[in-house]
Order: C-alpha cells, then structure tokens, then sequence
C-alpha cells in the first residue's frame, strides 16, 4: 500500500491529486506550471504534496500523468527532424489530402503545411495490392540510399508508409529492419503498428504526426523518470491516453500521438464519474483553466470516444483546416478561453478576448511575475469575483492594484472606465465558451436546453452559471475539488488500451472467420498492454466496434460487434446498423447494401474507486456558517424577480467557503463559494443545494431576457455548427 498520484501538466497550472490506498484518504493541491521545464513544477507540486501527508515520493506506488506536450509541439511547430519513406509515386498524399476544399467559395484556401518538406519525402518502389498481395517486390537498396541521404541530412525520425500496408506490413517490416541495420538511432514509425486501418491520406498523416513528435516525448519522459528516480520514486509510471485509459511509458513511447488529448481526456472521465455518482446519465462538461476550455458531452455516463480528429488547423472553427490524425479519442471542443486569455482592443476598436494566454510566466498582470496584459483573471479581481489574499488559499496572494492599472489601460483605449471594461472581458469569455458549446452540441445533433453543465477547472465554478444561463440550460453542477478535476479523473482512469485494424467488404461478403481472428489477435495485444498497466486480468473488458456505412456513402457510424460473433453475423450487424443508422438521421435506407471498414476492439480494466464525499468530510467543518461579505459586480442582466438586490453596481453579498457545506444545505443568490482551488459565483435569485455526493447542485433563477436570447442564439447557430475540436497551443510544453 502507498500512495495513488494524479498530474495534469497544464498551461498555466499544474494539478495533482493523491490517494492514499491504505485509508481511501484523498488529497489534492495546484501550483504554477514552469512551462521551460514542465517537469520541475510538477516535482515541486509532488513534493508538497506528499509532504503535507507525511511521506514522501519513495511511497508512490503509482504516478499517472497527462500532458499537453504533444498537442503543443505539433501546434508550434516543435517537432523532430522528419521523413518519409512512401511507396513511389504517392509522395504528395500530405499535400493532396482528400482533394476537398473545406471552403468551396474562398479563392485564397489556405491549409497547414504538411510536417516532412518534399525533399525528405521520398518514393520507393513496391507495391501491395489491396487485398495484400506483392505486385512489385520492396527494392531494399532503394531504402539504404534513401536512409542513408536522410540521415546525412540530419533527419532525426523517419515515418514509413506503404500503399495498403494495413493489408500485409510485410514490405514495411522488411524496410524497418533495413533502416535499423543502417541508422540505428533513427526513430521509427510504422503505418502498419501506428494506424493500421484503410484510408491512404489519414493513414499517412496520422503516422507522420507520430514520427514528428516521438523524439521529443522520448527525451521528456526520461527526463521525467530520471528526475523521479533521483527523488526517491520507485513505483510505476503511467500515460494518461486521449481515450481515457492509461498506458505505459513504452507504450507512450511507440505510439507518442495516442497522448494528443491526454488532460483533457482526464477531466471529460471526471465528469463521466460525477454522472454516475449524481444520477444524471446525461451531462455537458466545461473545463476551464488558465489557458484553454474544454466542452464535453457525457450520454449514458459515458464520454463518446471519437476516431478521428485534426490539430492545428488554420482556421479554428472550420472542420478540414487542420492536421488530420486518427486515433482514438475522447471527443470534445477545445478553445482559447481561459482565466489566462488575454483581453485587448482590436483594429476596430472593439474588445477580443484569447486565445492568446499569459500562461504561467509571466501570466497575468495580477500574478505579479512581470506581466501587463490584462486577463479575465485580472478582471475577475477587478469586480471582485477572486478574493487577492485567498487565491490558491493565500498561498499565492494577487496584486489587485496591478490588475486595476492593467484593467484601466484597456478601458482606457476602449473609451470605458475599468468595471465596465472588466465586465466586457468576463461577459466576453463567457459568451465565447456558450457559442462554442452551442456549436459543438447542435452539430451533434444535440438542444443544450436539455442538459445540466457541470463545472471544472480552476475559472469553470466562476463562469459556469452565466454560460448555462446563455445557453438556457437550468441547472449547473459544482463538484468537489473541481479545480483540479483532471489530475483525480486520473486516479479513476482505467488501464486499458483501443487498437483498430481495416478488413473491408460488404456484410454478405465478408470472411468471418477471418474478421473473428483479427478481432481475437486485436484483443490479445490489448490484453498484453492493459496487463503491463496494472489491470487484473480476471477483470478485464472487452468491446468489440465495427465502422460501417451504406456502400458508396462516405462517413461511418459504428457499431457493436457481438464476442464471439454468432453464425448470423452478417443479419445481425446489418439490423443493428439500419437502427443505428435511423437514430442518427432520422431514416435508413432498408434493404440496401452495408460495407464494413474498421473494425475496433478495447480492452480495459476495472476503474480504480475514488470516494470523494469521504475526502470532502474530512475536510469541511460541517457549518455553513457564512466567514464574512465582499463587494462584487452585478450587472443587470442577472436580476431575478423579486430580488432585494441592487443590480448593476457593486453590492455586499455573503461569501462561503466550499467544504463548510454539507448535503441538504442550501443557499440563494448572490453568494460566493470559495475553495483554494476555485471560486463558485451564484448570481442574484439561483439556489444552491448540496447534494449527499457533496455536489453543488444551482437552479438557475428564470430571467426571460436571458432565456429568450439564448434560444434565439440557438436557432440562428444550427446552419454554422463545427464538426470538431478547435485546437489552441497550451502552455508548458517541454
């Protein structure tokens, strides 16, 4: 028995949490991300933390981590050195794509450029046919010339792709073992390992995009195992995967891309947990921290884990601008709005909001770290939504006379005193984060009316009531310790791991016995990978996904897949796709020919307990005894009927703090909710109960404008809803 860590490495923060496996105590603690040398900040933060409990990181048996730095290197450009090995005459698939034009009208297209310039992508003749037949031999020395070119050129990590490896890797295993002979320290990527799945242009990027950063992560998790094994850790490390399960460090380590999203898959699995806990199966997840926000929908308890997503797309919103990579993930809109997003007055005169951020260093002008840009944490100071001497639980005391100096210069060169300005950045960000939700949930096919939100992050409690009110949801969900929900969505993540592999044809066509073993071969490696996580392996599941469409159609719908598959497979499949089909869209196509692409299978282990309502008692004081009043900005807008509240100034309202409310306590707004990690606002006529999980439960009180508004945003956002996540560079890369 020892200690169970969480570590989210963000931008502007670092969260951890720790489990101590003898007690079921839980404890957490957040400290500022050193974004030159992530590592170091989440070493001081480990170090704290285990003193606080009296030990030390000689008794972590197990550290699990998640990282933005993949996401980051691929956004600024930070990657390796890298090449291609294709087969001769597609060595232009990075640039060609899918040959569709994202936008059909702009005549100045523009799309990322790809990761291996055109010199370093090089055509080697072979060639497999589609059924996995050799057509044209693999000419060996064709490969020893081209490594040898590349590696006097100083490439550093070469990605081979060969026309319908996914078939038969034999022509690409045989090219493995040439390069490996010739440059041993090159770094290596298989098409055939890293996505062995039909679809030439995802296939190739999705493999290049593992080459680009393998080096990196490789150097950052030594270093980071290193740096731990000098403290004294001697437990096993684990990988936060962007699908919600966790990994080995070799196993990161081969399959780098499989990290893209891997903190915020941690806070999409806390929200999944808080689901199961509150008896609501359907909940929308807002994670906001210091750089980014993150939205996720939870159906059925369960985040929706998605194949396929883009990264670093030339234009936010707009689905095909970006870097196209396909693997599992957990599926959510990620955007630059965060407690860190810096506020400015464009060209036009008119207030921006992100997603620039101020990171950690030197963050925003109220850190007092040599920043002067002003940021919605400085604006929260200004209206007095953050108390300065209770930031982190004093422990990092703000400057509030910076952020009114930084506050005032923008007001300044908008033509508005310092509140008001300060309100136009809150009310900003927050309609920013509404219209992205509104927009990944209708796109989905989704009404946010019908949702509660549920609210992470260290700013998600402060802007969580006023975006569910723009969105005309009802209800908003606080949990506890909210403020560092990725790093314990960590300690719930299960080992596990998801592999997908191409056998096409239509349904009444397919060798079954074929597909049963490339399932059972599939699940097997699973089994090998999730043990070395440390899943029991008397309690290990396994789900089997096929990806299927009506011939000729172009997108995938998938569905379960029976273990073992019945002699009916092909009846059963294609009755379960019609139905999946018509739930979707309203309509299927009855009697018409279904083709089967992809088939998946995930293996993955029992989800660790993590009793948060034990942790919360041994924290609060079992009062709810209010610890005093501040004054705080109330804008018009939040005026509820019958309200004795003066709106649109300033006004004393009681403040709380968050572990002195117990279940079945309840409180009207306005009020504060402090914690050391996050402060809850509750505007004027919104109740608050404490539910017997510790959640804090708010009624939004009805304000028709507000109401109105939103369901006319709602309405008019239907036509111009994103398909994906909008990537922005976090902080705290290494």
């Amino acid at each position: 028995m020892g200690y169970r860590v969480g570590v989210d490495i963000g931008g502007t923060f670092t969260d951890l949490a720790l489990l101590d496996e003898e007690t079921g105590a839980l404890h957490w603690h957040k400290v500022l991300t050193t974004p030159r040398a992530p590592a170091e900040g989440a070493l001081q933060g480990l170090r704290a933390l285990c003193a606080r409990v009296g030990g030390g990181l000689e008794d972590i048996t197990t550290l699990i981590h998640a990282t933005t730095l993949v996401t980051n290197a691929m956004i600024e450009r930070k990657g390796a050195r890298t090449a291609l090995l294709t087969t001769e005459g597609f060595r232009d698939i990075l640039e060609m794509g899918k040959e569709q034009r994202y936008d059909i009208y702009d005549l100045f297209l523009r799309y990322p450029e790809p990761l291996v310039p055109r010199r370093w992508r090089i055509g080697i003749p072979e060639r497999m046919t589609r059924d996995g037949t050799v057509r044209v031999p693999l000419d060996v020395e064709a490969v020893r010339r081209a490594v040898r070119a590349l590696v006097a050129e100083g490439v550093d990590s070469l990605a081979i792709v060969f026309l319908h490896a996914y078939r038969n890797p034999a022509h690409e295993r045989l090219a493995a073992a040439v390069v490996r002979e010739e440059a041993p320290g090159l770094f290596l990527s298989l098409s055939s390992e890293v996505c062995p799945e039909i679809g030439e242009f995802e296939r190739t990027s999705t493999t290049v995009c593992n080459a680009y950063v393998q080096p990196l992560v490789d150097r950052y998790l030594r270093h980071l195992e290193e740096a731990l094994a000098a403290e004294g850790f001697r437990g096993r490390l684990l990988m936060m995967l962007s699908n919600g399960t966790l990994a080995t460090v070799d196993t990161a380590r081969r399959f780098p891309i499989r990290l893209l999203e891997s903190g915020p898959a941690a806070g999409a699995l806390a929200v999944g947990r808080i689901s199961g806990r509150a008896g609501r199966r359907d909940l929308v997840g807002l994670d906001m921290g210091g750089t980014t926000a993150k939205i996720c929908l939870v159906r059925d308890g369960r985040p929706h884990v998605t194949t396929q997503m883009e990264v670093a797309r030339v234009h936010r919103f707009t689905p095909g601008s970006g870097l196209t990579v396909r693997t599992a993930v957990v599926d959510m809109m990620e955007i630059g709005a965060g407690g860190g997003s810096i506020a400015r007055a464009d060209t036009m005169g008119l207030l921006r909001v992100g997603p620039q951020s101020a990171g950690a260093d030197p963050g925003p002008a109220c850190y007092g770290r040599g920043g002067t840009d002003v940021t919605v944490t400085d604006a929260c100071v200004v209206l007095g939504y953050f108390d300065p001497g209770a930031f982190l639980g004093g422990t990092m005391p703000l400057d509030a006379a910076a952020a009114w100096g930084a506050v005032d210069r923008l007001g300044r060169a908008l033509g508005l005193d310092p509140v008001r300005a300060a309100w136009g950045i809150f009310a900003v960000v927050c309609e920013s984060m509404a219209q992205a939700a509104r927009l990944y949930l209708i796109e989905r096919g989704q009404d946010p009316r019908r949702f509660a939100l549920v609210a992470l992050g260290g700013a998600g409690p402060a802007v969580a009531v006023r975006v569910a009110r723009l969105l005309g949801m009802r209800q908003v969900l606080v949990p506890p310790a909210s403020g560092v929900a990725s790093a314990v969505g960590l300690l719930a993540a299960p080992a596990g791991f998801e592999l997908g592999r191409s056998l096409a044809g239509e349904l009444y066509h397919l060798d079954w016995s074929a597909v049963e073993q490339a399932l059972r071969e599939m699940e097997a490696e699973g089994r090998t990978l999730a043990l070395a996580a440390g899943a029991n392996e008397d309690r290990v599941h396994v789900e089997r996904r096929a990806g299927m469409r009506y011939l000729g159609q172009f997108h995938d719908l998938e569905i379960p897949v029976p273990n073992p598959l019945p002699p009916d497979a092909a009846e059963r499949l294609h009755v379960a796709f019609d139905d999946a089909y018509a739930g979707q869209y309203g309509m299927a196509l009855q009697g018409y020919p279904v083709q089967a692409l992809n088939w998946r299978v995930r293996v993955v282990g029992p989800a660790p307990e993590v009793d948060m309502a034990a942790a919360v008692r041994a924290r609060g004081r079992a009062t709810a005894k209010c610890k005093g009043h501040r004054p705080i900005y109330l804008p018009p807008e939040t005026a509820a009927a019958g309200s004795p509240h003066v709106e649109g100034r300033f006004a004393e309202v009681p403040v709380y703090g968050r572990y002195d409310l117990v279940p079945g306590n309840t409180l009207v707004g306005p009020a504060v909710i402090e914690e050391a990690e996050a402060t809850t606002l509750l505007w004027s006529g919104d109740l608050l109960t404490v539910d017997p999980h510790y959640n804090l439960v708010i009624e939004l009180a009805v304000d028709a404008r507000v109401a109105d508004a939103g369901a006319d945003r709602l309405g008019a956002a239907a036509s111009v809803a994103p398909r994906d996540a909008s990537r922005e560079p976090k902080g705290g890369s290494a």
